[in-house]
């Protein structure tokens, strides 16, 4: 290139050899910006009308102007994207698909992360283990060429996270990097300070979808990979025993049948049910799961300490399902139930990582079954904020003795 070129002493491309068929380059690209798991998000693959749904015209013009204006941003992306609204909407298809779109026909460096793994990402470099320093790997993701970063506002909102995310996004407001935000929390719901970022026409352009979760409308028995329900397919509420001596036991136990029964008739939010070992706590929250699988929902049912195992296993070299694709589909699993919610034995990772998933879902409010055999106030501090508030969770509790003692006594 002559001198004064634009492109003189500078690595440039061969025409001949152009992004769109160096496979090489996107593989590393898509590795190192976390979307290896999203590579078939694409444009053309993202729907405005699914099947089986009956839209209103505003939802479908919703959608319709969050594609163009994604596939606008990803041809010339200049500025802030924000896409808000509930989940399952199609915000993170789209986010995604403007990622994939650079990574393959420009060779851009993107990075994609969620908001929460963000800062998880960030609470690591202080490790005295870390291969790199917090300085560097914050100064790195400021200054990404694209950043992606998906569900701001469900992250733990702690004084420490609410200045990094400030940080990090008024670094890149006033650079004008090229940013793309995906919330499902209004905007002015936000910390004061990002959400007069976001809401600067001059700079963001911010698309609301109305659109409510397809999933659910498309979702197919079983499609949930892990669960183990089948282990409880005998639990069912025609064989829960509510035979005792004492009425009051009695009365307790129809009670709480009552109130299990019910809650598959419309399954919102959380039921959290409580009580001494072998009540009965098991038996119930299995039988919500067995009826509501039997309709055609999607149920995970797990133990906390399976559940761990089966995000640790992720962590084996020799497997090739990565931790944050089985993180997201355990916090977004269409019916959760949890049982024994117990954390004595439990290290600090898996600490953090149950909370996480059971904060994500509380912000959501999204359908939610525990038992556990603690009283209440001896649960976990950080647990009790969430399942003490009677907005979103009622806690049944079992009064009964073990069925193995009222057997004994009866006999």
């Amino acid at each position: 290139m002559p001198l004064g070129d634009p492109k003189y002493g500078k690595l440039n491309r061969c025409k001949n050899n152009p992004v769109s068929l160096d496979s090489a380059r996107q593989e590393r690209l898509r590795h190192v910006g976390n979307l290896d798991v999203y590579k078939d998000k694409t444009f053309e693959n993202f729907i405005t009308e699914p099947v089986g749904t009956e839209y209103t015209s505003s939802i479908v013009r919703s959608l319709y102007e969050a594609l163009v204006s994604a596939q606008n941003f990803a041809s010339k992306p200049t500025g802030w994207l924000v896409l808000e609204g509930t989940y399952g909407c199609g915000k993170t298809h789209l986010a995604v698909a403007i990622g994939n779109t650079r990574v393959e026909q420009f060779g851009d460096e993107v990075l994609f992360m969620t908001a929460p793994d963000l800062l998880d990402f960030l609470r690591t470099t202080y490790s005295a283990n870390s291969e790199i320093t917090y300085d560097e790997s914050f100064d790195r993701i400021r200054n990404m060429p694209i950043l992606i970063l998906d569900d701001l506002g469900v992250e733990n909102p702690s004084g420490w996270a609410k200045e990094k995310l400030f940080q990090l996004l008024n670094y890149r407001y006033s650079a004008a990097l090229p940013t793309v935000i995906t919330t499902n929390v209004a905007l002015e719901e936000l910390d004061p300070r990002l959400s007069s970022r976001m809401m600067e026409s001059q700079i963001v352009s911010h698309l609301k979808i109305l659109a409510p979760d397809y999933r659910p409308s498309i979702a197919k028995r079983g499609d949930l990979i892990f669960s183990q329900l089948n282990l409880y397919g005998h639990m069912t509420f025609e064989t829960f025993d509510i035979q005792s001596q004492y009425t009051e036991e009695r009365d307790n136990l129809n009670n709480v049948l009552n109130y299990a029964f019910a809650y598959t008739q419309r399954p919102q939010k959380w039921i959290a049910f409580t009580g001494t070992y072998g009540s009965g706590k098991t038996h119930l929250s299995a039988a919500i799961s067995n009826e509501l699988y039997s309709r055609g929902h999607q149920v995970m049912f797990t133990t906390i300490p399976e559940l761990m195992d089966y995000l640790r296993v992720t962590f084996d070299p020799k497997t090739n399902v990565r931790f944050d694709k089985r993180f997201e589909e355990i916090k977004n699993a269409p019916i959760l139930v949890l049982d024994d919610l117990s954390l004595e034995s439990a290290t600090t990772w898996a600490k953090e990582k149950l909370f996480q998933i059971i904060d994500y879902r509380y912000i959501k409010k999204m359908p939610t079954v525990f038992t556990f055999a603690k009283k209440f106030d001896e649960i976990d501090p950080r647990l009790k904020t969430r399942l003490g508030d009677t907005r979103i969770c009622e806690i049944i509790a079992i009064t009964v003795d073990s069925y193995a003692a009222r057997k004994r006594r009866s006999n």
